[in-house]
């Protein structure tokens, strides 16, 4: 069960203070507690400095001007400033067990295209138990739409439960994204003259409505259906670009894969278009049945 906070990762970089401004008005309007974490590897910092260096005075400054951000920032919103020792991904995830969401900051930015990510971000969103909020220099959004990836997964199912649930606060529409394609080999076969078969094409179409019949809260949301032949990360980049948001799950299963992201999410997140959720969680209705895309 989750404790209602929303951990941040905070190093004082600008990308991290894009985070907290997003995560603090995030729980300013919807409560819970934040809790805004900043790792210290005191164990590096004493290879660097030397053994009798105090970094903790560093550290706490910074959060002091976090703490003094926040409360200009959200009034009266509940909010916990501390640091932890130990390297930043390792840090973040234990301190976000429990948590009901992680968010993180991008470091850089490619010029003319989308946010490019550093490693804690894939790290964390590959590894944690809660959803993970990646969040990009993007500008601010043209659409009031949340953008989410739909397959035959369990955890598209609650990626797409998670959008409605977003896109209610934001005042929002959806766009549920369903994307199919064929190997490279049948493609030549199609250049040749080969058909896709009818029904083929009839279940791709019919994906984005067997989840939302699956997920009940999405029934009546204001949901427009996307299914395109694309690939998929790219597809979601491109609508991404513009909305108020994008919400992805991951497509683990069992103890190793769990610790990996699904390779839409991951190339989704190499190029971030705009805020990005990731959640790790399967969808617990879902039939047994349900497979993932091939």
């Amino acid at each position: 069960m989750s404790d209602g906070r929303t951990v941040v990762g905070f190093d004082g970089t600008a990308s991290a203070w894009r985070a907290l401004d997003w995560a603090a008005l995030r729980v300013g309007t919807r409560g819970g507690t934040l809790d805004v974490v900043m790792a210290l590897d005191t164990r590096l910092g004493a290879a660097v400095f030397g053994p009798h260096t105090d970094l903790s005075v560093t550290v706490e400054a910074e959060l002091r001007q976090a703490r003094a951000h926040v409360a200009s920032l959200v009034p009266g919103v509940s909010a916990e400033f501390r640091w932890v020792d130990g390297p930043p991904a390792g840090a973040l995830l234990r301190a976000a067990e429990g948590a009901s969401l992680l968010a993180v900051g991008t470091d850089r930015r490619i010029d003319g295209s989308g946010a490019r990510i550093g490693s804690l971000p894939l790290r964390v969103a590959a590894k944690a138990e809660c959803t993970v909020a990646i969040i990009p220099d993007t500008p601010a959004p043209k659409r009031n739409v949340v953008v989410v990836g739909i397959d035959r997964s369990s955890f598209a199912r609650s990626a797409l439960a998670l959008a409605v649930t977003e896109a209610s606060w934001l005042g929002a529409d959806i766009e549920a994204v369903h994307t199919w394609d064929v190997p490279q080999v049948f493609q030549r076969a199609l250049d040749e003259g080969q058909t896709l078969d009818k029904d083929f094409l009839a279940r791709e179409q019919t994906v984005v409505s067997d989840a939302i019949a699956d997920v009940p809260i999405a029934r009546e949301a204001p949901i427009t259906p996307l299914v395109v032949r694309r690939n998929p990360a790219t597809a979601l980049i491109e609508r991404g670009t513009g909305a108020a948001l994008v919400v992805v799950g991951t497509r683990g299963r069992g103890r190793f894969a769990a610790t990996m992201l699904g390779s839409v999410s991951h190339d989704l997140l190499l190029d971030l278009p705009c805020p990005v959720l990731v959640t790790p969680k399967e969808y617990a209705f879902v039939v047994p049945e349900t497979v993932a895309d091939q």
